[in-house]
């Protein structure tokens, strides 16, 4: 009897690491099916994947476009990437099942990526969402580059993916106010096969916030308001949803701790949005999601409330501020929030591959008619340049003031984000500043606090500025 029960057990657990190796052996089946999907870039054979292996949950999200959004991503990603070698992947648990982690190489790019599928834990359409991201090897072992050497393998690289038609943008590296090379690449109007040049006017996404943040720090400095006041002084909460806002103040706004969420029906009036007067009928369906300072969660909304507040406080539109107090200040010429229906000279457009077109198209049909505190507003890269050395010498705000915007916020949960800023890298290599990013568009601004360097990319072209950063930062650790 006890022979039987031993013998059972031995059966038992057997057929238990049977079944965990199945599962392993149709998860890791699963991942490198959707691994050849990719490298075929050929629309039907990833939508045919996404169909049959995402989960009904994923392909219903975001009201129902969540199957297109998912083969719109996978197939930019794919046609952007070239063929994928895999180098090495795993298995790892989660709490809601488990995730296949890739590391591959893109010869395209000439940079590994690190991709992250994710499944439930059933049978069948199993997968849950995904992901592909730079994951350059560590190279700070190797040798230290001088200055000179540095900016020449920037240089190299940046050219090497333009010839491969990964680049379409302009990039500036400067140290301090010094500008060590700029260069432009691609076609700002594919209509019209237009180049880009270094006075093209990008749009640059979410990095409107870092002016909307600028400025309202500026009426911190005056004394015309305070990073402690409550939200609620300054904007009437009866115009907004549910939620105490009472308790939310500017400090939470700026470092995106404030628990605002995202509301709801503004695509809707998006191409009517030409003031903040026009986003009145949106505002009810603004609420709070968490207690301020607990949390931090990226808010759109939060900015956009901050450039109500600034009109609400100097009597001027956000936009004639922010034209007067901070582009002007900081001598940004060929900046500002542009109506995209008026015909601005030497603008770039911006293009992706669709997914209802089935080719690559602009993106003018997916955006706010004009730029606003959140996001949507156009620059160049040498105005970005000016705008961080501004920042930085005390044109904008005082050093001291700067100092502590720049920052991040542990207290208030903000462990990677200052006043308007991200804060990144670590005590040797802080990297500070802000991305962009929409359909077609990649933009960011790093400032380098120890090393000095300042670093400007504009794409114009799907993923375009991510690798040229990616590439920087990992180059940046050897000097």
């Amino acid at each position: 009897m006890k022979r039987t029960f031993i013998a059972l057990s031995l059966l038992a657990v057997v057929s238990s690491a049977s079944v965990a190796a199945e599962k392993t052996l149709n998860h890791n089946k699963v991942a490198d099916t959707f691994l050849t999907a990719l490298n075929s870039q050929n629309l039907s054979n990833i939508e045919n994947f996404v169909v049959s292996q995402f989960s009904k949950n994923a392909l219903s999200r975001w009201e129902g476009t969540g199957k297109d959004r998912y083969v719109g991503y996978s197939m930019n990603k794919a046609l952007y990437l070239g063929n994928l070698e895999v180098l090495d992947s795993k298995l790892e648990k989660t709490d809601n099942g488990l995730q296949h982690i890739s590391t591959l190489y893109s010869k395209n790019i000439d940079m590994q990526y690190r991709m992250v599928i994710y499944f439930n834990n059933e049978q069948q359409r199993a997968i849950t969402g995904w992901y592909i991201g730079e994951n350059p090897k560590d190279t700070s072992h190797l040798s230290k580059l001088s200055d000179d050497r540095f900016v020449e393998e920037v240089k190299s690289y940046s050219t090497s993916l333009a010839n491969n038609g990964a680049f379409s943008g302009a990039i500036l590296l400067a140290k301090g106010d010094k500008v060590l090379f700029s260069a432009a690449h691609g076609l700002a109007s594919r209509r019209y096969d237009v180049p880009n040049n270094l006075n093209t006017k990008f749009q640059i996404g979410s990095m409107n916030k870092m002016f909307t943040s600028t400025a309202i720090l500026q009426l911190v400095e005056q004394g015309k308001i305070s990073l402690d006041d409550p939200m609620t002084k300054y904007i009437d909460p009866t115009l907004l949803g549910e939620g105490d806002f009472s308790k939310i103040k500017i400090k939470h706004l700026l470092s995106h701790t404030s628990g605002i969420g995202n509301g709801e029906g503004f695509n809707a009036i998006q191409n009517k949005v030409r003031s903040l007067k026009d986003i009145t009928p949106i505002l009810p369906s603004i609420d709070t999601t968490f207690e301020p300072g607990s949390r931090w969660r990226y808010s759109n909304n939060g900015m956009m409330l901050l450039g109500k507040i600034i009109e609400n406080v100097t009597g001027e539109s956000y936009f004639d501020y922010i034209n007067k107090h901070v582009y002007a200040k900081a001598d940004m010429r060929n900046s500002g929030s542009f109506d995209l229906d008026v015909p601005v000279k030497n603008t770039a457009r911006n293009y992706w591959f669709s997914v209802e077109t089935g080719q690559i198209t602009e993106n003018l049909m997916f955006q706010s008619v004009k730029g606003g505190p959140a996001g949507g507003g156009y620059s160049t890269v040498s105005d970005l340049h000016k705008f961080a050395i501004a920042l930085q010498n005390g044109k904008l705000i005082s050093k001291s003031l700067a100092q502590h915007a720049l920052s991040a916020k542990p207290e208030l949960n903000a462990n990677n984000w200052g006043y308007g800023f991200s804060i990144r890298g670590d005590e040797e290599n802080t990297i500070i500043g802000h991305n962009g990013q929409h359909l077609g568009m990649t933009a960011r601004l790093n400032m380098y606090q120890e090393k000095g360097y300042i670093l400007v990319v504009l794409g114009n072209y799907e993923s375009s500025a991510w690798p040229v950063i990616a590439k920087v930062n990992q180059l940046m650790k050897r000097l």
